[in-house]
């Protein structure tokens, strides 16, 4: 790459590149905190429709300062390639698209399970055996913090609850 980039010597010039991201997260939490404060946000014991979405974005905003603190102090050094391989990158489109095919047909807990495992064990690089336990765990605390705690109806699919 040559250094002619705006006048910035090739380090800068990295330095720019890793802070783009954080930048567009940044940019992304802005705009979600902009929308959920167009709907009413309810109070801490009865949520509003833009209450989780504020929350969410105010720290998808936090963690975007974060890491572009992270990005700008720390040296320049090292290699800055964050890209997914391209088989990663379509496993993880793929699973997407099949879960949500398979939401309303199989349920949100075998839906899950199915989609956090085979990502955790693609992109995570991790074993079948530590993919299939954190999928079970994690979707089944999801499955209790949505219908249970929130009461919020999610589909049961082909199983009986």
């Amino acid at each position: 790459m040559s250094s002619v980039v705006a006048g910035m010597s090739p380090s800068a010039w990295e330095r720019v590149k890793v802070g783009s991201v954080p930048g567009v997260f940044l940019l992304l939490a802005a705009w979600i905190c902009f929308e959920a404060l167009q709907v009413p946000l309810g109070s801490f014991r009865m949520p509003g429709a833009g209450f989780f979405p504020l929350a969410l974005g105010l720290a998808l905003g936090m963690f975007a300062v974060m890491l572009l603190g992270m990005s700008l102090l720390s040296p320049a050094s090292g290699s800055t390639d964050a890209w997914p391989e391209r088989r990663d990158g379509f496993y993880l489109v793929a699973s997407v698209v099949a879960a949500v095919w398979l939401f309303e047909r199989v349920g949100f807990l075998l839906t899950m399970a199915m989609f956090l495992a085979l990502t955790t064990r693609v992109l995570g690089r991790i074993s079948w055996l530590t993919a299939v336990v954190l999928a079970l765990v994690g979707s089944v605390t999801a499955y209790v913090v949505f219908s249970r705690v929130l009461l919020i109806a999610l589909p049961s699919g082909i199983l009986p609850f």
